[in-house]
């Protein structure tokens, strides 16, 4: 049996039909399994169990011999959803496991950098690492460059929301549909991408269905272990983005880059009111500062998932479909 952690998540639930399809046995942890019809749809297994309540993380694990999580606070639910009870989660949820004979676990973690102890987000990604590392699983932690779907939305346009059927940017959280209100669609109405930092910042953007293959890959290949770094078939500026932009909706889109010293502001001055946006800052603030300006071909390759969607067939691709209301 498998089990997926954060299996209501863009990329958790992306991984629960694919398992599906491949005639896994998979388990499905939610929180209410009512909201979760279209999981139970592909024959994964419901199980009602929550981070935030470790009592409930035994029955999730019972029969598991890998865990796949994509569990993160980045659009939270509710107030109790915070960077330390995720952190408190993920610890009860790996010690369990050993204690309960999982063999394998495999992790969506991000990239390093020295932001990272300043970052919410990363702490916690390396604090999970770490926690791995020491316990005796078999345990692959994929660092996972920027999703083309997640953040060429985040930049202004309506495009990647299409065809997505539990799109992060869609996520009932009142900050992220307050940003998508005023910047949703000024790529397509505006011309304008607004990217964090300069516009030469390159990144191997990835798509977040290729991404959810190497996380079914990685369950069974133990060979691909400890952190790896995975990112997509091309590395592209944001200026590179912008070009292929215009050409797929044929009119000029250019780029305007959010200072990243602007962005560190707002993620001080937030932390103490609103930590759950402050996080999102720092997210966006960690892409804007670093480069995952990598080849890692040899990783795809090894899990067995060597052809990625370039930038442009994801755009292309979602162009094609009708809008997402």
């Amino acid at each position: 049996m498998i089990l997926v952690v954060g299996a209501t998540g863009e990329l958790g639930s992306l991984v629960v039909r694919r398992l599906g399809e491949a005639g896994r046995p998979v388990r499905a942890m939610v929180r209410d399994p009512g909201t979760a019809r279209d999981l139970a749809a592909t024959g994964a297994e419901l199980v009602t169990a929550d981070l935030r309540r470790p009592e409930t993380l035994d029955a999730a694990l019972r029969d598991v011999r890998t865990v796949v999580a994509t569990a993160n606070v980045m659009a939270p639910a509710g107030k109790g959803d915070t960077s330390a009870a995720l952190d408190e989660g993920y610890r009860q949820l790996i010690s369990r496991a050993c204690r309960l004979g999982v063999h394998r676990f495999v992790y969506a973690s991000i990239p390093v950098d020295h932001l990272d102890e300043t970052l919410p987000v990363a702490r916690t990604k390396r604090r999970v690492e770490s926690l791995l590392a020491g316990s005796g699983l078999s345990y692959a932690a994929l660092r996972l460059a920027p999703f083309t779907e997640v953040w060429l939305g985040l930049v202004g346009s309506s495009l990647p929301l299409r065809g997505e059927q539990r799109s992060t940017l869609a996520r009932p959280y009142w900050f992220l549909r307050a940003f998508r209100r005023f910047t949703a669609r000024i790529v397509e109405q505006r011309g304008i991408m607004l990217v964090p930092g300069q516009a030469s910042q390159r990144h191997a953007f990835i798509s977040v269905h290729d991404v959810a293959r190497a996380m079914v890959a990685a369950v069974d290949h133990e060979e691909v272990s400890g952190p790896v770094d995975v990112g997509g078939p091309e590395v592209l500026s944001w200026t590179d983005v912008a070009v292929i932009f215009t050409d797929v909706l044929g009119r000029p889109v250019r780029v305007l880059g959010i200072p990243t010293g602007v962005v560190a502001v707002l993620q001080r001055v937030l932390a103490p009111v609103a930590p759950a946006v402050s996080g999102l800052m720092g997210l966006y603030r960690l892409v804007g500062h670093s480069s995952s300006d990598w080849d890692t071909s040899e990783v795809t390759t090894r899990l067995g998932v060597p052809e990625l969607r370039t930038v442009e067939q994801v755009i292309r691709g979602k162009a094609a479909l009708r809008p997402t209301r």
